[in-house]
C-alpha cells in the first residue's frame, strides 16, 4: 500500500491572507493600543541603525550634529514661541524636538517643557504600526499629525502636538515635533480641563492621530473642523500654522545635516544618543545601594468635593534596575477629571530625573529604561479607558514629588551626585481658568500663565527660589499682567504679591509664592475656574524635618462693584487676600472662601476672584536655621513676628530686629525639651494612634494599613480586580436634597 501524500487547497493561504486584509480595514474600532501605551523603553535598532553603530563611530562628528540639531530646535522653538496665538505657549508651555524612526526621542529643546516630547514615542509607535501602510491614511514626505488625546501619548487633553516624519530616499529617518498646550479644545468648560469635566466626552476634541497636514498644507476641511469644535477658533488657526511652520523648520534643518554630515552620520547619532541616555541611566542607578524608599501623598479634592485619595509610590533599588510600585493607589473615579494614565506616571518620573536628579542629563524617555512600574489597574495611577483624564497633572505631579524625594533621599549617603539634594518643589497648577466672551468681542476659554509661578524647594545648603518655574519645565514664564488686561475683561488688582507665611519652613526654607487676584470688568459673560488640589492637605512635603508647604484656597468677594468701590473710598482697598477676607471692608458685598477646585462660575462686573501660587518644601530643622536668616526673612516679609519666635525660636529685638543671642539659645532649647516630652514609644504610637479602618467620617480611598483591599469611600471596599465603577453624586444634588430635607423639617414643625 502506498503512501498518500498530503495535498493542501490551494486556495487555502490566499484565503487566509484575503480575512487578515479584510479584518485590518474593517476594525469596528481603532483604540488606544495596550501593548504601545504600557511601554516606555527604547525601541529595538532598525537595520540601518544596526548597520551604522556596528562600525566604528565618529563621537567628535557626532557632537557636531548633537550641537547644529540642538541649535535648531532652540532657534525653532524661539521663532514658534513669538508666533503662537495660545497664552500658555506664549510663555513657553511648548517644546519641539527630534526623534529616531522608531520614534524615540533623541534631542529636545533646551526651553520649555520637554514633557511635551518626552510622551511622544507612544503616538509615533501608533502611527508606525497601523496607518504606515493603510492606503486610507499611509504616511508620505509633507505630511504632519495632530495628537492630544492621552489615551494615545502626550499627557492630557489641552496639550496639542504636530509631528512631521523626515525622509531620506523614500525611508522614515527621523521625526520632528511642535508640541504646546493649546488651552481651549472645545470641552465641557472652558480651558479643556475644569473641575466639571465627569466623562471623556466632556473632554472636547479627543484628537487620535490625525492626518491634519498633507504636501506640508493645513488640510482646510479637518482645521475647519477643528476651529468650529473650540471657542477660540482664531488661536486654534493661528496655533495651528505656527507647529506646522515650526515643523517644516526642522525638517529642513534635519535635511541640511543629512546632506552636510551624511545619512549614515544623523540616523547614527539620532540612535547613538538615545543609547548613550539608556545606559548612562541604568549606570546611574547601578551606582546606587539597593534599597526601598516609601512614599505616600494624597489629593485632599476630586475637583468636586473634598475627600482624602491616597497614592502610592515605593522606588526599590535592585543592581541596575528601578522598581516604582504604584498599588494601593486611591480606586479610578467614573465621573471625575483627576485620572492618570500609567503613560503619565511613566512621563512624571522622566521629567523629574531629568529636571531635579540629573539636571546634566537631557530630559527622555531613554534615561528610564530601566525603571519597572506595578500597578493596580483601574486606579487613580493607572485608569481605564473609560473615566476622564483631563486633569490627570493632580497625580502626575504627585509621582513628581515622591520620585524628588525618594531619590534625594536614595542619594544622600552615595558617593556622586548629579544634582543637590534638595526638598520637594511646588507641584500643583494653581492657575485660574477663564472663559467667555472678551471686550474685543471674541470668545475664549484658557488659562492664565501664573501655572508656572512655582516656588522651588530648599536644598542641603541654600533656600529656595521664589515662584521661579513649574516643577515640569525650566526657562519658562509666567506672562505679564498688562498684556493679559488687554487681551481679556479683567484686571490684577492682586498682582503677583509674596505674602507672610506661603513657604515651607525649614534649616533651609522652601522658596516663597504669590498670591493674585483677577476683577471682572464690561458686562460680557466672562467667567473663571479653578483645578487645584492641596487646600487641606499639603501637596509637597519638605526633607529631612522640613515642613511641607501651606495648605491653600480661593476666595471671592461678589455681589458688589468693587470699581465703583475704589473710585470712591480708594482707601478701603488693599492687595492682600488676607486683609479683603478677614477685614470684609467692602459694605454689602458676599465674602466667601472655597477649596482651590472651584467650578466654572460667571462674574459680573467688578467681583474679585483670588487664589495663590504654592511654596517649595522645607529642608532640615527649623532650629538650626541661621538666626540671622531668619531676621532676613522677617525683614523681607516672607515671615511674621509670631513665625520668628514660636517656630524657628529666634528672640530679638521687635523695635530694631536685633537678635538676642543667649535668649535665642535657650529659647530653641525649651522647645527641644517640649518635643521630647511630647514624644512617645512606637509601641504607644501603634496602640493610640493607628486605626483598624479609616475614619467614618473622612471619604478616603485607596489602602489603608497596607490592606490588599482597597477602601472606596462611602462605597465600602474590594480588592484592585474587583472595584465596582465609583460613581460620585453632583454636589448640587446633595445640596439640593439637604435642602428639600431642612424645608420639610421646617413645614413639619408648622
Amino acid at each position: 500500500m502506498t503512501a498518500t501524500a498530503v495535498v493542501n487547497n490551494p486556495d487555502q493561504s490566499d484565503d487566509r491572507e484575503l480575512v487578515e486584509s479584510f479584518l485590518s480595514k474593517n476594525r469596528a474600532f481603532l483604540g488606544p493600543d495596550p501593548e504601545i501605551q504600557r511601554n516606555h523603553h527604547v525601541a529595538p535598532r532598525t537595520a540601518i541603525e544596526e548597520r551604522v553603530l556596528s562600525l566604528e563611530t565618529d563621537n567628535n562628528l557626532f557632537a557636531e550634529v548633537r550641537s547644529g540639531l540642538r541649535a535648531a530646535l532652540d532657534e525653532t522653538f524661539k521663532i514658534a514661541q513669538m508666533t503662537v496665538a495660545s497664552p500658555a505657549a506664549q510663555c513657553a508651555d511648548m517644546s519641539t524636538g527630534y526623534f529616531t524612526a522608531s520614534g524615540d526621542l533623541s534631542l529636545a529643546s533646551t526651553k520649555g517643557v520637554a514633557g511635551f516630547t518626552v510622551s511622544l514615542h507612544y503616538p509615533i509607535r501608533f502611527l508606525r504600526k497601523y496607518f504606515e501602510k493603510d492606503g486610507t491614511v499611509g504616511i508620505h514626505e509633507g505630511d504632519g499629525f495632530l495628537l492630544n488625546d492621552a489615551h494615545y501619548g502626550g499627557i492630557h487633553s489641552p496639550d496639542q502636538h504636530l509631528f512631521m516624519p523626515i525622509f531620506h530616499d523614500g525611508e522614515i529617518v527621523s521625526w520632528c515635533v511642535c508640541a504646546m498646550h493649546e488651552g481651549e479644545i472645545g470641552a465641557r468648560v472652558p480651558g479643556g480641563m475644569g473641575p466639571m469635566i465627569e466623562s471623556p466626552w466632556d473632554e472636547g476634541i479627543r484628537g487620535s492621530p490625525i492626518k491634519i497636514v498633507e504636501n506640508y498644507a493645513l488640510k482646510t476641511d479637518l482645521v475647519t473642523f477643528l476651529q468650529n469644535s473650540c471657542r477660540e477658533p482664531q488661536t486654534m488657526l493661528a496655533d495651528l500654522k505656527a507647529r506646522l511652520a515650526a515643523c517644516c523648520r526642522l525638517e529642513r534643518r534635519g535635511k541640511e545635516h543629512i546632506a552636510r554630515y551624511g545619512i549614515d552620520t544623523v540616523v547614527g547619532f539620532l540612535r547613538s544618543n538615545v543609547e548613550f541616555m539608556r545606559d548612562e541611566g541604568r549606570r546611574r542607578i547601578a551606582e546606587l545601594p539597593d534599597g526601598t524608599v516609601r512614599t505616600q501623598f494624597y489629593i485632599d479634592d476630586t475637583m468636586r468635593e473634598p475627600a482624602l485619595l491616597k497614592v502610592v509610590y515605593n522606588f526599590t533599588i535592585k543592581g541596575d534596575k528601578v522598581i516604582v510600585d504604584l498599588r494601593g493607589s486611591s480606586p479610578e473615579l467614573f465621573n471625575r477629571p483627576i485620572n492618570s494614565l500609567l503613560s503619565t506616571q511613566v512621563l512624571g518620573v522622566a521629567i523629574t530625573l531629568a529636571h531635579h536628579i540629573w539636571p546634566d542629563m537631557p530630559c527622555a524617555q531613554a534615561i528610564i529604561d530601566c525603571f519597572e512600574f506595578i500597578t493596580d489597574p483601574g486606579t487613580i495611577a493607572d485608569c481605564s479607558d473609560q473615566v476622564p483624564v483631563a486633569l490627570c497633572v493632580q497625580p502626575m505631579f504627585k509621582i513628581m514629588t515622591a520620585a524628588e524625594l525618594a531619590f534625594a533621599k536614595l542619594y544622600f549617603g552615595a558617593p556622586k551626585r548629579y544634582g543637590k539634594t534638595k526638598a520637594g518643589w511646588f507641584n500643583q497648577p494653581a492657575a485660574i481658568i477663564y472663559g467667555g466672551v472678551t471686550q474685543h468681542q471674541d470668545s475664549c476659554g484658557n488659562m492664565c500663565g501664573d501655572l508656572n509661578g512655582m516656588a522651588g524647594g530648599a536644598k542641603c545648603d541654600e533656600d529656595g527660589e521664589h515662584s521661579i518655574a513649574p516643577c515640569f519645565g525650566a526657562n519658562v514664564d509666567i506672562g505679564e499682567s498688562e498684556e493679559a488686561e488687554e487681551q481679556l475683561p479683567f484686571i490684577y488688582a492682586i498682582s503677583k504679591r509674596i505674602w507672610p507665611g506661603n513657604c515651607g519652613f525649614g534649616k533651609f526654607r522652601g522658596g516663597a509664592a504669590y498670591e493674585y487676584g483677577l476683577m471682572r470688568y464690561g458686562d460680557q459673560p466672562f467667567g473663571f475656574q479653578t483645578f487645584t488640589a492641596g487646600s487641606y492637605f499639603p501637596s509637597t512635603f519638605g526633607l529631612f524635618g522640613g515642613y511641607a508647604c501651606p495648605t491653600y484656597g480661593t476666595a471671592r468677594v461678589r455681589g458688589k462693584n468693587l470699581f465703583t468701590v475704589m473710585k470712591e473710598q480708594p482707601e478701603l482697598f488693599e492687595m492682600s487676600m488676607a486683609t479683603i477676607m478677614n477685614e470684609q471692608p467692602f459694605e454689602g458685598a458676599e465674602y466667601s472662601s472655597h477649596s482651590m477646585a472651584v467650578a466654572f462660575e460667571l462674574y459680573p462686573e467688578g467681583e474679585l476672584f483670588m487664589t495663590s501660587q504654592g511654596g517649595g518644601g522645607g529642608y532640615g530643622d527649623v532650629l538650626d536655621r541661621d538666626p540671622e536668616s531668619v531676621i532676613k526673612d522677617l525683614e523681607e516679609g516672607l515671615i511674621n513676628e509670631l513665625t520668628a519666635q514660636d517656630l524657628y525660636g529666634v528672640d530679638f529685638d521687635k523695635s530694631t530686629y536685633a537678635i538676642k543671642t543667649d535668649a535665642t539659645v535657650a529659647r530653641r532649647n525649651t522647645i527641644r525639651q517640649q518635643r521630647i516630652k511630647q514624644g512617645i514609644s512606637w509601641d504607644e504610637f501603634m496602640a493610640t494612634r493607628v486605626r483598624p479602618e479609616p475614619p467614618a467620617s473622612v471619604p478616603f480611598f485607596g489602602s489603608w494599613n497596607q490592606s490588599e483591599e482597597l477602601y472606596c469611600g462611602p462605597y465600602g471596599k474590594a480588592l484592585p480586580s474587583e472595584l465596582p465603577p465609583i460613581i460620585m453624586p453632583d454636589p448640587k444634588d446633595l445640596e439640593l436634597a439637604e435642602l428639600k430635607r431642612r424645608v420639610a423639617e421646617l413645614e413639619a414643625k408648622q
